[in-house]
């Protein structure tokens, strides 16, 4: 892949060693090997000048027609990128920092590259239509691989390089596919998604493998200028509940209008840009590129080091045992291999209805302590509030004691309570996540099985324990109770009602008062760890699907690679076969010490 320019990018000075050198040593390693590993070489040569260069890639991720050009337009202050009422980008666009406009465009098939210098913005957007849209490059007709501008705006003088992606979601299934295919390339995302419709099932799937990717999301909530304050509060709060399946507690979600950011900008109207809410937008982004755009970087890029390295030790372990079948056997196998692959994606569908089955046990498991938790707030505190309630005559004083043993008992209570609840869902969720790892490791060695009559696949399963995500104590109340009046409502109580009256309208309200306290406190607790399953669950299952995938994949890829060099080479040389494993040891090692 052709490098992506630094373009005035700051230089990253604080490059890790370790990464730089891993890097180093496995570009090295595969540069004395055939062409069949050029693809991963250039990858890890791309991640090695990115890290080396501090290029950070902040891409705009979302489902078609959220606004994601737009925002896009807004943070450059150009009304540059195409826009439409239809799905209109799709092709990557990488957007550089540079002194002047320009553009080049880079193609799948050949390694020119046409540049493009424009007279004014509205050339270039001119150009950009022909190659990134949908009706200017129908169904990438031209095979464009990705288009790059160079542009002068101060954000992306930050070390950033912003991506603007095809929407998911669409009728355009090739878009699709190429906002899934671009994830590998990004630091961060900004995930956008807007009121109507509301956040889809499609969206949250993406936003899934995202989370996984991705050391870093920022969510914006885009077109608010079309709700009201009570729509707008639902929508938020709506977003929330849905964000709150991948985190402990939902993140921030910034409200913004970036059509009103946009032309704010271009009318030069910084309380516009302040009012349409893409000013806490941008300052966000500059503090995190001040104060954390480097550790996110390397942590992505050590991600990203560690799958291409993964990738091409197997792609070696297979070619090197593919290499040791005559052609008509090695067609026949992996015919009799794509046949397989419908019977393992039912099986695939089996572990996951399964997986889901687990997690409803383990909600039913909660379900039981939460209610024995219940019962024993009952026996330890409710019993002597009671007791102040029944023997305390002055209203006054009842609510003075109430108070005290609510105060004194919530931490006392909640404290090693929630441990305990806690501990016992931990350890019955690991239990059940280790039956789900035994089930797919199955699946897992079905595909080995199949293909094993050719290749040793090696395959390492999550561990159960390390999958179940932590999560913080939840926070309990112990002050919600006020008084029925204030000092002088408290006289003239006395005054006109009866202490039999004043006593038993404090003992009620009281009562009550604690009852909704304590059932708060241990609904804290159970929704803390509701959400702790939810995403143990759903991370767990993710991550052994795609080592399924992986698998299936690396499988059939190496082997139409062997296949390949068996047609065009009768066998490889001892002296061949030999390299191919001495760069397998070594890259195994280098992969060993990531």
């Amino acid at each position: 892949m052709p490098d992506i320019s630094s373009g005035g990018l700051s230089s990253g000075t604080d490059s890790p060693p370790q990464l730089t050198e891993q890097l180093t040593r496995a570009i090295d390693c595969l540069a004395g090997l055939a062409n069949d590993y050029a693809d991963h070489r250039a990858e890890l040569e791309l991640v090695r000048q990115r890290l080396g260069e501090g290029r950070f890639h902040l891409a705009v991720l979302g489902q078609f027609k959220r606004g994601k050009s737009t925002l896009l337009n807004a943070l450059l202050g150009d009304d540059l990128l195409p826009t439409d009422i239809l799905p209109v980008t799709a092709i990557p666009t990488y957007i550089k920092a540079g002194d002047e406009l320009s553009a080049q465009v880079y193609f799948v098939d050949r390694s020119e590259v046409e540049y493009f210098i424009p007279e004014n913005k509205s050339a270039l957007a001119v150009f950009l239509a022909e190659y990134v849209t949908e009706a200017g490059n129908p169904h990438n007709q031209r095979q464009v691989s990705r288009v790059e501008i160079s542009h002068p705006a101060a954000l992306l003088r930050q070390g950033v390089v912003l991506i603007d992606t095809p929407g998911i979601g669409s009728t355009l299934k090739h878009n699709t596919e190429v906002a899934h295919q671009i994830l590998p390339q990004c630091d961060a995302a900004l995930f956008l998604v807007s009121p109507d419709p509301p956040i889809t099932e499609m969206e949250l799937d993406y936003l899934q493998q995202i989370k996984q990717r991705l050391p870093r999301t920022f969510y914006l909530l885009n077109k608010v200028d079309f709700l009201d304050e009570q729509d707008l509060a639902a929508s938020l709060n709506f977003l929330a509940e849905q964000l709150q399946r991948f985190y402990p507690e939902a993140p921030p979600i910034m409200p913004i209008s970036a059509r009103k950011g946009l032309q704010a900008r271009l009318d030069g109207d910084a309380v516009g840009w302040q009012r349409s809410g893409m000013q806490p937008v941008e300052q966000q982004l500059i503090d995190f590129l001040a104060d954390e755009k480097q550790q996110t970087l390397q942590l992505a890029l050590t991600r990203r080091t560690g799958d291409l390295l993964a990738e091409v030790i197997m792609q070696l372990q297979l070619s090197l045992s593919a290499l040791k079948l005559p052609e008509d056997e090695l067609h026949q196998r992996l015919a009799d291999f794509r046949q397989s692959l419908p019977a393992i994606e039912r099986e695939q569908q089996a572990a996951v209805d399964l997986l889901a089955g687990d997690l409803k046990r383990a909600i039913a498991r909660l379900a039981v302590e939460i209610e024995a938790l219940r019962d024993q707030v009952k026996q330890q505190i409710l019993i002597q509030v009671e007791r102040h309630l029944q023997s305390v005559e002055d209203p006054e004083q009842m609510e003075r004691l109430v108070r005290e043993t609510i105060v004194a008992e919530t931490d006392q209570f909640f404290a090693p309570a929630m441990r305990t609840v806690a501990e016992v869902i931990r350890q019955d969720a690991t239990r059940l996540l280790t039956i789900h790892q035994e089930r797919s490791n199955k699946l897992i060695e079905q595909v080995r099985q199949t293909a094993a009559e050719l290749f040793d696949i090696p395959y390492r399963a999550p561990i159960a324990g390390a999958s179940y995500s932590p999560f913080a104590a939840p926070a309990w109340s112990n002050d919600l109770f006020t008084s029925d009046m204030d000092p002088l409502g408290q006289r003239l109580s006395r005054k006109f009602f009866t202490k039999k009256y004043r006593r038993k309208r404090t003992s009620n309200r009281l009562r009550e008062e604690s009852r909704k306290l304590l059932n708060r406190n241990v609904e804290q607790i159970n929704w803390a760890l509701r959400q702790s399953l939810d995403e143990s669950f759903r991370q767990f299952g993710a991550e052994l699907r795609e080592q399924l995938e992986k698998t299936i994949t690396a499988t059939r890829k190496a082997m139409e690679v062997a296949l390949q060099r068996s047609v065009s080479v009768s066998r490889e040389t001892a002296a061949d076969e030999i390299r191919l494993q001495q760069a397998l040891r070594t890259l195994e090692e280098i992969k060993g010490g990531d």
